[in-house]
């Protein structure tokens, strides 16, 4: 096989799509990766589900978005906002401020904001990137504690900041709608696996082959105890479990690959009885230690179809600061329970008439472009191209890896029509 692709998550499925005619190889016996939707019928009715939310934030990728045509999408203003000390703010909060009611915080972040004015943006962390670009106040008051929750860090200096987590965390001086205003999701009861399932019918894809060993020197890989021979690999699987799948792998590549890290999931997802808390939101963060989820959101206010009426469906993203194992963040449904009553999600227990959890080893990958940049050099330089959240080990959405993808495809077509172009310059890198 000349060229063949690991995974058949959305990023796989894109280049399989973009670049046509190349088998897609899928460990497991479905589409999608984490762009997984299930239901759940229940005496009341049928709930729908997503992995958390899946919204597609379409503006900065073209080609994705040319990829979908002929899936029905509907198009939908962010309605998000921050929960915070029993108040809610619009999102995004450095646009809102001005709504806390303490007149001496809104003039500290007020002065901070006129001082940090156009000065250029420098930081050696992602602590650093947050304080200088929104000042101490915002960064104590919402960014700091929301960061620990969502990454599950303590110390948020001790995290790089790559690409993606400079574009969503920008100054917004004169834009009051931030990076993310508007988003595209699919019509109907299917959910956000419609986008997999759409991009899968003009690919090859098989499953239950897991990708066993891969040889650089003899260019094969092993599927279901064959070796195949390859000539070009593109992987959307967890970049330090690709370089540990290379049989003759050089072993300072596989030291690098271990010192990557990610944080951990716990995804609650919930049918419950309308609440007026509920209406016209898309999501709310919490930034509040105190409480054991740091985001919400409401898939049938996206699409009502995902929920019998006068009912809700909704996802619960948990904090890995409060746990390290599966077992451990079961045993935080009691506390999640309780805050949402006291937060007026639902009045009591018995209005959650169905329950389904997910935990995921790997979420949100911790950026190390030194370390990446070293692998990714090194699988290019043999033949593979590593893409995706978990493949260039980066904080993404579906709609960049997507592009991702694209672009590859792209470049992938015109080497291959040009033999010749062999300058260093054309080497592939990620999202540049």
């Amino acid at each position: 096989m000349a060229l063949a692709v690991i995974g058949a998550g959305v990023t796989g499925l894109s280049f399989a799509s973009a670049y046509g005619n190349v088998p897609v190889f899928e460990a497991n016996g479905s589409l999608g990766g984490k762009a997984l939707s299930y239901k759940v019928d229940t005496e009341v009715g049928t709930f729908g589900f997503d992995v958390g939310g899946h919204w597609f934030h379409h503006q900065s990728a073209p080609g994705a978005l040319k990829l979908l045509d002929g899936l029905p999408l509907n198009s939908h203003r962010r309605y998000a906002f921050v929960y915070l000390e029993g108040r809610l703010y619009d999102y995004p909060i450095q646009q809102s401020y001005k709504q806390n009611p303490s007149s001496s915080f809104v003039g500290r972040v007020d002065e901070e904001l006129r001082e940090i004015g156009g000065k250029e943006l420098q930081y050696s962390n992602y602590a650093e990137m947050l304080i200088n670009s929104y000042g101490p106040a915002l960064y104590d008051a919402f960014f700091r504690d929301y960061n620990r929750k969502m990454f599950g860090k303590e110390e948020l200096a001790s995290i790089a900041a790559g690409k993606y987590e400079t574009v969503r965390n920008v100054r917004l001086t004169g834009n009051t709608d931030g990076y993310n205003p508007a988003f595209l999701y699919p019509k109907g009861d299917i959910g956000a696996q419609a986008i997999p399932l759409h991009l899968s019918k003009r690919v090859n894809v098989s499953f239950d082959t897991g990708v066993h060993a891969i040889s650089l020197s003899r260019k094969t890989m092993q599927l279901k105890q064959k070796n195949h021979a390859w000539e070009t690999i593109v992987s959307t699987i967890p970049l330090p479990l690709l370089i540990r799948l290379i049989s003759d792998v050089e072993p300072e590549y596989l030291r690098l690959a271990e010192q990557l890290t990610a944080s951990k999931g716990f995804i609650v997802n919930m049918g419950i009885k309308k609440k007026p808390f509920h209406e016209h939101k898309s999501w709310v963060y919490f930034p509040e230690l105190r409480y054991h989820f740091y985001r919400l959101g409401f898939y049938s206010n996206i699409e009502p179809l995902l929920a019998p009426k006068g009912y809700s469906s909704i996802y619960v993203e948990c904090s890995p600061l409060h746990f390290n194992t599966k077992s451990e963040a079961q045993l935080l449904l009691p506390k999640i329970i309780q805050e949402l009553t006291e937060i007026g999600i639902i009045d009591e227990a018995d209005d959650i008439v169905a329950l389904r959890t997910f935990y995921l080893e790997q979420n949100y990958c911790m950026p190390d472009q030194k370390i990446t940049s070293v692998l990714h050099r090194y699988l290019e330089s043999n033949g593979i191209y590593s893409i995706g959240r978990y493949g260039s080990w980066h904080w993404s959405s579906q709609h960049e890896d997507m592009q991702q993808a694209v672009q590859l495809a792209e470049y992938l077509q015109s080497r291959n029509a040009d033999q010749a172009f062999r300058t260093e310059s054309s080497s592939f890198v990620p999202m540049k």
